[in-house]
């Protein structure tokens, strides 16, 4: 055999070997990006995974800390890149005023290459509904100082409603809660019911016993029906009791209204102020003589700290259980059974 012959022998074995070397590195390479693919779409799904999970978790946070008056069906939310989906679901009446639900909230987070197919995580809890917060046991409860009872002052603890007026009538309440009442209302100041005054200890103990999230219905952030102004009543269903927010100092006077009134600095109270339900103060001042406003439900003030003391001079403070039981509904929350929050899937 020649050399040339040779030669031409080698190179074309030689090149089936280069082929086949060329096909194994390819085929190498493809699974090696195929096995890296799969471990980042494996980890961009656990993200996303974690992530909906997270969204869920807060959705249902949100909704159970900023649910106030009647729970809604469903409602969502958009948390980071993600939106949470939640519902209520009613499954026991304990009483007239606790109620058991069930809340569940399901997080997706949406991947751009599978926009039909987003991460889904799921969670759930059992929650009381409390529909009636604050103990309906007193007509006018002021913290800290004294208050002074006189003048044409009023103040009645005495029912105006039965039991037939509305499901929370016929409550039996004292007077003032909270404060020290003077012992000897002086200059015709007129005060009917008992106890005529229940004293607490420390403000610690007062606030406790009215039973209201005030830091959480003071919060500029946290949603009320009117925030700084009054709505027009008259437009109003005749059962609504809204929750009117002023922040700060806030003078009340020219105004006749019904639902909860949040004042969350000092409350001063004058001219022509009538209103029906609850109204709630970080402070009170005192009322003078011609101011004569009339509250016909319950006052509640000095949710701050202790109030000063004061004197009211003139006024109508009439327990009606009616109005605050209407009022005391619009400020229902939610209460989460301990222990119980569940994933759903995972």
């Amino acid at each position: 055999m020649s050399a040339a012959t040779l030669g031409r022998d080698r190179r074309g074995f030689a090149i089936p070997i280069v082929v086949l070397m060329l096909f194994a590195i390819a085929v190498a390479g493809a699974t090696g990006f195929q096995v890296v693919s799969s471990e980042f779409t494996l980890a961009q799904q656990n993200r996303d995974g974690q992530e909906a999970l997270d969204v869920a978790r807060a959705g249902l946070q949100r909704f159970i800390g900023e649910q106030v008056g009647q729970v809604g069906d469903s409602v969502s939310y958009a948390i980071g890149d993600g939106i949470a989906t939640v519902t209520a679901r009613r499954v026991l009446a304990t009483d007239s005023v606790n109620h058991l639900y069930y809340v569940r909230s399901v997080g997706e987070v949406a991947d751009a290459r599978t926009p039909l197919l987003p991460a889904t995580r799921t969670v759930g809890t059992y929650v009381w509904h409390r529909l009636a917060p604050i103990p309906q046991n007193g007509a006018l409860w002021v913290s800290g100082g004294t208050l002074t009872l006189s003048n044409s002052a009023s103040v009645s603890g005495n029912d105006a409603d039965t039991t037939a007026a509305c499901s929370g009538a016929g409550a039996k309440a004292g007077v003032v809660r909270g404060g020290n009442l003077s012992p000897s209302p002086s200059g015709g100041a007129y005060v009917v019911g008992t106890p005529q005054a229940v004293s607490y200890a420390t403000y610690s103990a007062f606030y406790d016993s009215v039973g209201v999230r005030w830091d959480v219905l003071t919060d500029p952030s946290f949603p009320v029906d009117f925030d700084g102004h009054y709505p027009n009543f008259a437009s109003l269903p005749a059962d609504s009791f809204p929750v009117v927010r002023f922040s700060g100092n806030h003078t009340a006077s020219w105004t006749s209204g019904r639902g909860v009134l949040i004042v969350t600095g000092r409350l001063t109270l004058s001219w022509y102020f009538d209103w029906d339900g609850i109204i709630l103060a970080g402070e009170v001042a005192g009322v003078s003589s011609y101011a004569s406003p009339t509250v016909e439900g319950m006052l509640i003030a000095g949710l701050n700290g202790a109030n000063p003391n004061v004197r009211f001079r003139s006024g109508d403070y009439r327990y009606q259980s009616c109005n605050a039981h209407k009022a005391n509904r619009s400020l229902s929350y939610l209460e989460v059974v301990r222990n119980l929050l569940v994933e759903i899937n995972g």
